[in-house]
């Protein structure tokens, strides 16, 4: 499905002002770093936050009418298609990230999240990364990335899930990866040209071990997730054609800068 576009400048790029922005914050993928810097560059009064994929007694109570026609960014756990609850044009951006560190992510985030509902379990279980996978790994977890991008929360998957998630994904306006996060910040930064231009990492977890069978475990379970982050590396290639050569240089500065970013985060709060 096409969405309704905004007017382009005469480079080709759309005017940031001119659409409303979502970004389809998909779990365990960098997006609080990428939601982060996205926040400084809009208008409080104009963002709105949202978690509302499998809740759908959510979205009347989320989406207000009169506030939805002035919101300038919308961020958050949200289904591809709530742009048909803003009465504006809109254009998406996501960040797409390999399966398996996406599974290793979330568990680490467990172990280390004393306030998760799993946590003492696990901990006092010692539960591994293959029992979690094997127990705990279950429902919209479940190729979630897949799930978000065609909003199918419950139910099993299938080929047209599948491929519908990628029509859709086509259509973004900047499909980002996890693991060239610096690339996709460069492409994000040009297409919104933001006017704070840098990002912070955040929620940097410590380094395990990934056993070869709790690789092709995740594999076997994470079966859509897989075949869409191949589509995504395939979009996200196409994008970085598309800038040319001065996107690596520009990419390198960033993770050259890291550590004065992250001392910025003072003068710029999270919560802004």
């Amino acid at each position: 499905m096409l969405l309704n576009r905004p007017k382009r400048s005469r480079r080709g790029r759309a005017y940031r002002d001119d659409f409303c922005l979502v970004f389809l914050h998909l779990p365990k993928t960098g997006g609080t770093t990428l939601a982060t810097s996205l926040r400084w560059n809009y208008p409080v009064s104009q963002t709105v936050r949202a978690d509302i994929f499998g809740k759908p007694d959510a979205i009347e109570q989320t989406f207000a009418r009169d506030r939805m026609a002035h919101v300038r960014l919308l961020y958050g756990h949200v289904p591809y298609g709530v742009h048909r609850r803003i009465p504006r044009p809109c254009r998406y951006v996501t960040i797409v990230r390999e399966p398996v560190a996406r599974v290793v992510s979330a568990y680490k985030y467990v172990l280390a999240n004393k306030a998760h509902r799993l946590n003492e379990m696990m901990v006092q279980g010692n539960v591994g990364l293959e029992e979690y996978v094997e127990r705990f790994w279950v429902g919209q977890q479940v190729s979630r990335q897949t799930r978000q991008l065609c909003d199918r929360a419950d139910g099993p998957l299938d080929q047209g899930a599948l491929e519908e998630a990628q029509r859709n994904l086509s259509d973004f306006l900047v499909v980002g990866l996890t693991e060239r996060f610096a690339e996709s910040f460069v492409l994000i930064r040009r297409a919104l040209a933001l006017r704070r231009p840098f990002y912070i990492t955040r929620n940097v977890g410590r380094t395990i071990e990934v056993s070869d069978y709790a690789v092709e475990l995740i594999r076997r379970r994470e079966e859509f997730d897989v075949a869409l982050h191949s589509f995504a590396q395939e979009v996200f290639e196409r994008q970085i054609a598309r800038e040319g050569r001065s996107v690596a240089p520009e990419a390198a500065l960033y993770r050259a800068a890291t550590p004065l970013l992250k001392a910025a985060a003072e003068r710029f709060p999270s919560h802004r």
